[in-house]
């Protein structure tokens, strides 16, 4: 007889954080607005994965609302750091910023407004981490540059790492002597969508 709970979705769905109002509303704005977000629990694994690896200065690729930018500013706040977002949308980034002020973390973030991979040549780093969520098409494409910038040792998150646009980056990580990598399919409640992978990698 196995030992497996019997809905495992269901029981660690119950299991996800609370978050307060504003991240509430961002949650429910995603929903009604068809905006891709990475939801709570890979919210608050970015958050941990910042903190516990004492994470100074993060850079993040895909801004969008704001949402996991608040996550990631909060942490690297709180390592007496700072987060570098870029986001190409104008619209998108006029909306983080206002979300970055109402969760009183304007001081902890820059938006760079404009093209990631322009806008990678222009940034020296280095930085201790970086979370990768653009088009998945450009995930290889902008990953030498993440190369460039990121410290030896330094963690890479990649988001979406299930769809088929992510298959040049997934098997670039695997073939490259410049990151130790690790891809995980799962279930993750609240994110766009629900069943998707996620990669982990190091530079060294």
């Amino acid at each position: 007889m196995s030992d497996m709970i019997l809905n495992p979705e269901s029981y660690f769905r119950q299991l996800v954080g609370e978050r307060d109002d504003l991240l509430k509303e961002l949650e429910l704005e995603a929903e009604n607005q068809d905006i891709p977000i990475i939801g709570p629990l890979v919210a608050e694994l970015l958050y941990v994965l910042a903190r516990v690896t004492g994470a100074v200065s993060i850079l993040e690729l895909g801004t969008a609302t704001g949402y996991s930018g608040i996550y990631l500013a909060k942490a690297a706040a709180e390592n007496g750091g700072k987060l570098v977002t870029i986001e190409w949308s104008r619209e998108m980034a006029r909306r983080a910023a206002k979300n970055f002020q109402r969760a009183g973390l304007s001081h902890a973030v820059d938006i760079c407004e404009g093209d990631a991979l322009e806008i990678l040549e222009s940034l020296e780093g280095p930085f201790d981490m970086v979370f990768l969520d653009i088009d998945k098409e450009f995930y290889v494409k902008v990953l030498p540059r993440i190369g460039d910038v990121i410290k030896d040792s330094g963690l890479l998150v990649a988001d979406n790492v299930g769809f088929k646009d992510a298959d040049a980056f997934n098997r670039a990580i695997a073939d490259s002597s410049r990151w130790k990598g690790v891809n995980l399919f799962a279930f993750l409640p609240g994110h766009s969508p629900e069943k998707d992978g996620l990669c982990f990698a190091m530079a060294q």
